[in-house]
Formats: structure tokens, C-alpha cells, sequence
């Protein structure tokens, strides 16, 4: 069974097509990374497998059940998220907002276990966040927002995350060890997809690459290429689609970009 899958994805805005034709299927163990130009429509597909928002026409199915029949606590138990940023209009500790990934397993006014706060702590030794369980989410930088969402997910204890942009944010550290934490989930089960902007680290460490582009005979951006970084991550594909000339680094298993460079074609005349 796949635990998140879509067909015939269609989506536009304001009736000017953004995504079409998208048909996916994710498997538990995968960490797959969304990759594409900005504009490409990532973070939309992202929404639309969560639910967030409709499409026009095709289908999503979380756990073999349309994802449009289930309620929202239902699809927070099975998906969990992790957004760009968040904004809070008013001030949460750190501890208080990753306690709200267990939400979807209280009832109203219900406590929380012994086993929720061992969740809770847990989530946030992981995401080197402890320490700062105190202080309010207001008051902190950019990055330690970033890792107190990623804890919150890791709380809410979902067999599938989707992250998008989830190391944007964060100095170089912290975006390796938030790489390495989620491959270590995939590892343990877990299917993480994410939108991810560095070429290199989704090369690193993403065993699934999506590539969403632009073909020249339709409107929109459809799935352009899916399956390994060495698949996908060629040289024609980063021409056309990232406008870049690179030179691809092949070491082991892994590929890497070097000399990365503008691609600018040739004027015709």
C-alpha cells in the first residue's frame, strides 16, 4: 500500500494552469526531494498533498482513502509538515508549540501523557532545541523557528513528513544535521518529501529526485524527470530547466555540481 500517492493532478490559479498532469507514487523509506526553478509550483504541490487546498481535477489518496473524505485530526495522525515559517500572533514557548504536534491525539481539555512529554522532549533533543524550551518562539532567530517547526512535526509522530524549504534558514551546521536526522527517519520507515533549493545537498541525500518544469508544447509545469540524483540531475536537465552549466562529479553512489556557471544561449543572428 502507498502511504501518499496522486494521479492526473491538476491546478491552476485564477484559471492560468500551475501543475498539470502530475502523477505520483511515494513509498515508505523514501526521502525524496522536490527540486525545480522558483515558480515551478513545489510548495503548491506540497499544499495539495496535504489537503491544504483542492484541486480542479485528478486525485490524491493518503493511505488508499481520497484525501478530501478524511477530517483534518485523521490526516494530521498519517502527514506531518513543516512550512517555510511560521507566523504566531501571539508568544509561545518552544515546549508549548511542539507540544501541539500531539494535538491530534487529545481530546478537548485532555492533558497530555507521560508518553507526550517524553514525545515532546525527545523531539526537541533531536533538533538541538532543548535548551531553548523556555524562551518564547517570538524571540528567537530565524534558524532555532525553523528546527522548533521541525520538532513540532517530529512530535506529531506521523509516518509521513513533508518539509518544504526545511533548510532555508539555517546556518550550514544545521542544515546537515536536519538532512542527516531526516535520512535517519526514512531509514527507520518514514517517508519524507521535500522542496529543497541546493542541487548538492538534495544530491547528498535524497535517494528520489522529482524535477518539476516547463515543457515547451503546454502550459504549466508537469513532473519533467523522477528517479535517482544521477538520473535526474543531468546535464541537459540543468540546462533547460535551471539554466546552468555545471560540470557533474561522480564519486561512489553520489554525484555532486561543480563549477556551476549561467547558462545564456546563443542569440540566433
Amino acid at each position: 500500500m502507498s502511504p501518499l500517492s496522486c494521479s492526473a493532478l491538476y491546478f491552476s490559479y485564477d484559471k492560468k494552469p500551475l501543475l498539470t498532469d502530475i502523477h505520483l507514487d511515494f513509498q515508505a523509506g523514501q526521502f525524496v526531494g522536490l527540486i525545480g526553478a522558483n515558480g515551478a509550483g513545489k510548495t503548491t504541490l506540497l499544499q495539495l498533498l496535504l489537503g491544504l487546498i483542492k484541486q480542479q481535477s485528478g486525485k490524491i489518496t493518503l493511505n488508499d482513502r481520497e484525501i478530501h473524505s478524511q477530517k483534518r485530526r485523521e490526516i494530521a495522525k498519517q502527514l506531518a509538515f513543516v512550512p517555510q515559517s511560521i507566523e504566531l500572533p501571539y508568544a509561545f514557548t518552544t515546549q508549548a508549540l511542539v507540544a501541539m504536534g500531539r494535538n491530534p491525539y487529545l481530546g478537548p481539555f485532555e492533558l497530555e501523557t507521560m508518553e507526550d512529554r517524553e514525545l515532546i522532549n525527545s523531539a526537541m533533543a533531536e533538533t538541538d532545541i532543548l535548551h531553548l524550551k523556555d524562551r518564547f518562539v517570538n524571540t528567537l532567530s530565524g534558524g532555532e523557528k525553523q528546527r522548533v517547526i521541525i520538532a513540532r512535526a517530529l512530535a506529531q509522530q506521523a509516518p509521513t513528513i513533508l518539509l518544504d524549504e526545511p533548510i532555508a534558514s539555517l546556518d550550514i551546521c544545521h542544515q546537515i544535521e536536519t538532512l542527516q536526522l531526516i535520512k535517519s527517519l526514512t531509514q527507520n520507515g518514514k517517508l519524507a518529501v521535500t522542496a529543497l533549493h541546493d542541487l548538492n545537498l538534495a544530491a547528498a541525500y535524497c535517494d528520489r529526485l522529482i524535477l518539476i518544469g516547463r515543457k515547451t508544447d503546454q502550459q504549466g509545469t508537469t513532473i519533467v524527470a523522477d528517479g535517482t540524483p544521477e538520473q535526474v540531475l543531468t546535464h541537459d536537465n540543468l540546462t533547460r530547466y535551471f539554466s546552468i552549466q555545471t560540470d557533474i562529479i561522480k564519486t561512489n553512489s553520489t554525484i555532486s555540481l561543480a563549477n556551476i556557471k549561467p547558462f545564456k544561449p546563443k542569440q540566433a543572428g
